[in-house]
This record gives structure tokens, C-alpha cells and sequence, in this order.
């Protein structure tokens, strides 16, 4: 894993993106606006399902949303991948994430199911998106 952080680092976009003055902050301010953009749909469409609502209207801005924080972040990360990949915060992120992605996929699955499922899909998400905010917040601090 860390001949493929080392490799990441050293790529050219990496390396631009260490020096440039204003490259990084773009990217991370994509970052920033697709999380907004995905955490802005997922809320209201989470909570429209709690209570029984549709909320597939949202759907196509939460996967905007998503496409940008993830592309936007592999960016960020290739900087310090070592880094990252040593940093227990960004772990715990990694792991929200991927039961975020988890809760997605079933969701996606369970919509033609039970109004039970549809809700606890629902929670889970909207426990998940904030854990999964918070722990990169705290990246900075570990």
C-alpha cells in the first residue's frame, strides 16, 4: 500500500498540486461544494422517507454531489496519501464512507420493499453522512 501512496505522491498532478497557489484550494473548495451539494440532497430526501414520503427527486443531486467529493478528495489525497493512510481519522472517514456507499446500495435495492426497510435506510444514513463529515474534519487534529 505504500508504494502505491509513494507513486500517487509522485504523480504530476500531485505534485502540481503541492506547489500550486491556487490549484489546491480549488480542489479542496470542490470538495467542500460536493459535499454540500450531496449532504444538501441526502438530508431532506432521508427525511422525507422517515416519514413515508418520495424523496427520488434529490437522487440526481446527491449523486452529483458524491461524483465531486469523491473525485475532489482521490485529489487531495494523492498530496499526502502517506500521510492520510496513516492518519487514524482518515480511517475512520474511509470506514464511514464505505457503510454510507453500503446504505446507498441497499437503499437503491430495498425501494421497492418494505416502508420499514425504506426508514431504517433512511436513519442509517442520516447517522452515517454527518459521522462520515465529521471524522474528515478531524483529520486535521490526529
Amino acid at each position: 500500500m505504500t508504494e502505491i501512496a509513494a507513486w500517487l505522491e509522485a504523480t504530476a498532478v500531485a505534485q502540481h498540486l503541492k506547489v500550486s497557489r491556487w490549484t489546491y484550494p480549488l480542489v479542496n473548495a470542490g470538495h467542500i461544494l460536493g459535499l454540500a451539494l450531496l449532504v444538501g440532497a441526502v438530508l431532506p430526501m432521508d427525511l422525507r422517507l422517515l416519514r413515508g414520503r418520495d424523496g427520488t427527486d434529490l437522487r440526481r443531486y446527491a449523486a452529483a454531489g458524491l461524483a465531486m467529493a469523491v473525485v475532489f478528495g482521490f485529489l487531495l489525497f494523492a498530496t499526502q496519501a502517506g500521510d492520510y493512510l496513516g492518519n487514524r481519522a482518515f480511517l475512520v472517514k474511509m470506514a464511514l464512507l464505505a457503510l454510507a456507499l453500503v446504505n446507498i446500495a441497499a437503499h437503491l435495492r430495498l425501494s421497492a420493499l418494505s416502508p420499514g426497510r425504506q426508514r431504517a435506510a433512511a436513519l442509517a444514513s442520516l447517522l452515517l453522512w454527518p459521522a462520515v463529515l465529521i471524522a474528515g474534519r478531524m483529520i486535521a487534529y490526529v
